[in-house]
């Protein structure tokens, strides 16, 4: 897995400093650079209103040099984390365009980011810039809400669905395990429900209609897992997303690693459904993958 330029698009928010923070750690480990990167939005930034355009042309070099300053601040514990660091300004009318076009030009090999931003559930709420970044990415993006503790990856929560998709998670997440020493717990949801045409035949759940679908299930999963890493697996019954931040919640996960699609391609894990969720719901940092070709 190579890792040598890491991304972090930044609105300077608590949740932004979230992902700064995260980053750094994980730059640490891999000797990777850090490319701090703001967005400035043209005509969508406070203070813009009524502006001349010679007075908006000097607004936005003022609004410039401010990001340049705060970017800069973060030098110092770049220094204390051993990571390069690098800081980028843009100027755009959309974040999450800005952030694409800025993968698509430049080696990045992660974007890290907070799925919240200044104003909390309006600047960068999740359902624009960090769900437009998360599907349309070419590369890993690491989500970060905003929570008390440090950072760390000590376990790691890895839902598979069997799929050459979550096939690409899986190993993506071993490597992290690697690295960190860390502990995965591999997942794997039945969802019971089916079509009301399957009651006729006196079945009520998928499992009463094939009870060895759990004993298969596990034996996939555990060949999945390997027994190369400290590991545990966990067939559960419900709903994938359910299940997913349920067990990442209440068990001291510290990151999920997860397809953004799944089984189906497009409807199964796709952006919209479960991995959607997931991020959204989660108080967990999440690691989206989208497969490799």
């Amino acid at each position: 897995m190579k890792l040598n330029n890491i991304l972090v698009p930044t609105d300077f928010s608590k949740f932004s400093d979230k992902a700064v923070e995260s980053a750094f750690l994980i730059a640490a480990q891999y000797n990777a650079k850090i490319t701090l990167l703001h967005s400035i939005l043209l005509f969508h930034e406070e203070g813009d209103n009524g502006l001349q355009l010679h007075e908006y042309s000097e607004y936005i070099k003022e609004k410039e040099n401010d990001s340049r300053q705060l970017l800069k601040a973060h030098s110092d514990s770049a220094e204390e984390h051993g990571v390069k660091l690098e800081t980028k300004v843009l100027r755009g009318f959309s974040a999450a365009d800005s952030i694409l076009e800025f993968v698509k030009e430049n080696p990045v090999d992660l974007v890290v980011m907070g799925t919240h931003g200044r104003t909390g559930l309006k600047k960068w709420v999740y359902g624009s810039v960090a769900e437009k970044v998360v599907r349309l990415s070419p590369v890993p993006v690491l989500t970060t809400h905003y929570f008390e503790k440090p950072f760390r990856i000590d376990k790691i929560l890895v839902p598979v669905d069997f799929s050459d998709y979550s096939k690409n998670a899986v190993e993506y997440a071993k490597e992290l395990a690697n690295r960190f020493n860390a502990e995965l717990v591999y997942l794997h949801s039945i969802h019971n429900e089916f079509h009301p045409s399957y009651f006729a035949g006196g079945a009520e759940t998928l499992l009463s209609l094939d009870p060895k679908l759990k004993d298969r299930s596990m034996t996939r999963l555990k060949e999945f897992a390997g027994n190369k890493h400290k590991s545990t697996c966990l067939i559960l019954e419900g709903s994938a997303y359910h299940n997913i931040v349920d067990y990442a919640d209440n068990n001291e996960i510290d990151l999920i690693v997860m397809a953004t699609r799944g089984l189906t391609g497009l409807d199964h894990y796709l952006i919209g459904s479960t991995t959607e969720r997931v991020v959204r719901l989660a108080k967990t940092p999440v690691l989206t993958i989208e497969r490799t070709n």
